[in-house]
């Protein structure tokens, strides 16, 4: 409890001593958040026993099973770490549940920032769950295999999580190794598991063992460590795994040890169980022949009861500087050896002890940390920074998100927001403070764009010179209740400040203006990733926001939102995309959304519109209001705008990864590289009348409007009001960051544009 404090209480006295974040929809493609949802039915009340090497977790109606599992994890222990050759440095916690119903209400793994496919867990908050399934041989096969499934991911990556991300660039290991030696620790060999082994090797005979997938992976993988413990020793497994790490890369470590090529070796694998060598080699007894040596008298005989015969007893040196390092100490996690390096607490089975039960103490740990390119649409290039904290159990999560551009001045165009989210109960509470500040020192040719909806023009060629700095400051504060684990609803009323400084009038007041505003959104989300990490199923957001000024109800405003996406499986490693995007202001002070161009894009070309825009002068702060929806390729940035719009994308993706094995990719630029066809087609409008209506915003032009010329004329041309797009694109990880390029063609009415490339960086939808 005292960590959660201080959990809260940072995060108040962050809000009150700092203020910022995003208040418009800027990143309308990879910023928006759906997210599945945990149902509390019942609260845990946690208590905690500690064994020699283990922490177990557990509550109401749970002790005896805990006391049960830490007894057979420590009999255990011994035989992972021994089979391993490696020992954890961190205390592995383990939390025991129940039942399967009761570990569907955790939150834990709701913000690990890897998981056990695409990453590594930090073994400084190492975890495991697990619930009790009415057979205990099934629950204690369960733990040992996911223990040794983590030691393995520690001992082959590393036990920080910068560790982990670095070796996870240079090491990529198929599903099949450390799936099968985790199976292999936790599983007793028998005929009826090795009839289960001839089986699936004879129904994957003609399958690489690197594109084995889920329950075959494991499977295989465990019958593979089980002969070369049987054919060359169980120490051989541990020297495999040490030299892995060393030369990343698991057949060559197999080749080097063993002696002998991978494609031999996988051959008299298969033959092993397939042609019955197993039964022979079972039966084989090895008999150990040593050269005799001279007779001598037995000087035991001699001996007097107690006594020692120091003259033949050989003193092994380096037994006599551990016995001096090796002083037992209870408060220590880890143990000197006589070389110096530091190695995990190992006590056996015999010395078996456990602590009196404790209230659990839910620990605050680091959820981990990014760092991007950010590319705003006002401010363009600037870095974005993303921390996350939680406790253990996940539920208390504090995140802060900041985006900066550096240049002058540095503290004038930035974003930042601070959220907690308390999760603990049916019901989730999220509280949130953003700010937002945008610095202009002119308008020219580079952010034109941005002043035309609020109808400011520069003269053909000139820069206006400005000194002007508008802010918005947004506290909120979300209710969320979840229908199911793929649907919720959210209530957000918050508190919204638009502020416009003007520094060549000192004298000015600042102009400010205070909303309250109330938003609601139906959130449904139920993608799933696959083993490649690839989400596929469908996910939707529908919300809709009023508010209201406190100053002037000419500012009030309201706002619709649709985002429909889904990701179709075709076959093997393509994947069909699509995204429905739909958006509406409306109220006294419609604002606007902007289309052309794609998100986070580097080489950005704007769009140079020709003409006036009929009325008088709007206001500067409605820039923090924009909202840039996504892509629509082909056409250059800030094509069309409006209060409303329709967007869609369509994305046929192509893995490479699917095709060949992931091991046999020796980077991570081969290994996320992805080929897209894409489709883009979408408007945007001002005012009611839609694209389908015979007179619109789009086709409709209105001539005389100036209050000069005498003569008034309204023409409709009748054009197509929908922009398309279309083309070919690559996508990879290239230093670490997700990079794009897309080639596209814009069709505008009937006419096809020149070709445009665009280099953006982040994710598709």
């Amino acid at each position: 409890m005292k960590s959660i404090k201080t959990l809260l209480i940072t995060g108040v006295l962050s809000v009150f001593l700092s203020s910022v974040a995003f208040s418009q929809r800027y990143y309308g493609v990879t910023g928006e958040e759906f997210g599945k949802s945990k149902i509390q039915k019942k609260r845990f009340d946690w208590k905690t026993i500690k064994s020699n090497n283990f922490e177990f977790n557990f509550y109401r109606g749970g002790e005896d099973l805990a006391r049960k599992a830490a007894k057979k994890a420590e009999e255990e222990f011994e035989k992972i770490t021994e089979t391993l050759g490696y020992t954890p440095f961190s205390v592995m916690k383990v939390f025991i549940y129940n039942s399967p119903e009761d570990q569907r209400q955790s939150n834990i793994g709701n913000t690990a920032p890897l998981d056990l496919d695409g990453g590594i867990l930090n073994l400084s908050k190492a975890r495991v769950q697990l619930p009790y399934q009415k057979s205990d041989s099934l629950f204690y096969n369960k733990l040992i295999k996911e223990i040794a499934n983590l030691f393995v991911y520690d001992m082959l990556y590393g036990g920080s999580l910068k560790e982990a991300v670095q070796s996870q660039l240079l090491l990529m290991v198929p599903d099949w190794y450390i799936s099968g030696i985790s199976a292999y620790i936790a599983e007793a060999d028998n005929s009826v598991k090795y009839e289960q082994f001839k089986k699936v090797i004879a129904e994957n005979r003609n399958q690489k063992l690197s594109q084995l997938r889920g329950k075959d992976a494991e499977i295989i993988g465990q019958s593979i460590w089980h002969y070369i413990a049987i054919k060359y020793g169980k120490d051989n497994i541990s020297n495999i795994l040490n030299l892995t790490r060393i030369i990343r890369n698991e057949q060559s470590s197999i080749t080097s040890t063993l002696g002998l090529s991978f494609s031999k070796f996988q051959r008299e694998w298969q033959a092993f169980y397939l042609e019955g060598n197993l039964e022979r080699e079972q039966k084989k007894e090895v008999v150990k022949v040593e050269e005799a040596q001279p007779s001598t008298p037995n000087v035991l005989l001699n001996l007097k009861n107690g006594e020692i015969d120091t003259d033949n007893y050989v003193f092994d040196e380096v037994n006599i500087q551990q016995y001096k390092l090796l002083k037992k100490t209870d408060d220590s996690p880890n143990i000197l050896v006589g070389n110096g390096q530091r190695e995990g607490l190992k006590k056996s089975a015999d010395e078996f002890k456990l602590s009196p039960v404790k209230a659990y103490n839910n620990l605050l740990v680091s959820g981990g940390n990014d760092l991007g390119i950010l590319i705003d649409p006002a401010r363009r290039f600037g870095v974005g920074y993303k921390l996350m904290f939680n406790d253990l159990l996940e539920n208390n999560v504090l995140t802060l998100k900041t985006y900066v551009r550096p240049s002058a001045p540095f503290f004038k165009n930035y974003d930042y927001s601070l959220t907690y989210g308390n999760f603990a109960k049916k019901i989730d509470y999220i509280f949130k403070f953003e700010k937002r500040s945008i610095n202009f020192d002119g308008i020219d040719e580079d952010n034109n764009y941005l002043f035309r909806p609020i109808k400011i023009y520069p003269q053909a060629d000139k820069t206006i010179l400005l000194s002007r700095r508008i802010i918005s400051q947004k506290f909120s504060a979300s209710v969320v209740y979840p229908f199911s684990e793929n649907l919720k609803f959210e209530f957000t009323p918050s508190f919204l400040k638009a502020t416009d400084i003007d520094y060549e009038l000192p004298g000015r007041e600042n102009l400010n203006n205070l909303y309250l505003s109330a938003g609601v959104n139906l959130v449904f989300d139920n993608t799933l990733a696959n083993s490649s990490g690839v989400d596929l199923g469908t996910r939707g957001k529908f919300g809709v926001e009023k508010n209201i000024s406190f100053k002037d109800t000419k500012q009030n405003f309201e706002s619709l939102n649709l985002d429909l996406r889904h990701y179709q499986k075709l076959v093997k490693g393509l994947v069909l995309a699509g995204r429905f995007n739909f958006g509406k202001s409306m109220g006294n002070s419609p604002k606007f959304s902007y289309l052309g161009g794609m998100e986070n894009t580097v080489n950005r070309s704007i769009y140079d519109a020709q003409g006036l825009l009929p009325g008088p002068a709007g206001d500067f702060r409605d820039i923090l209001f924009y909202n840039f929806p996504g892509q629509l390729r082909g056409f250059d940035f800030a094509r069309l705008f409006g209060n409303n719009y329709i967007l869609t994308n369509f994305e046929l993706r192509g893995y490479l990864a699917e095709y060949f094995p992931r091991s046999s990719m020796s980077s991570t630029f081969l290994r996320s590289l992805q080929m897209v066809a894409f489709y883009d087609i979408g408007t945007a409008w001002n005012g009611n009348k839609g694209p389908f209506s015979r007179q619109n915003s789009l086709n409709t032009i209105l001539i005389g409007t100036d209050g000069i010329s005498p003569f008034f004329a309204e023409v409709t041309n009748f054009k197509n009001p929908f922009l398309m797009g279309t083309g070919l694109g690559l996508r990879t990880t290239i230093l670490g960051l997700f990079v794009k390029a897309d080639y596209a063609v814009g069709k505008e009415d009937k006419a096809f544009s020149k070709p445009k490339l665009y280099i953006s960086i982040g994710k598709d939808f």
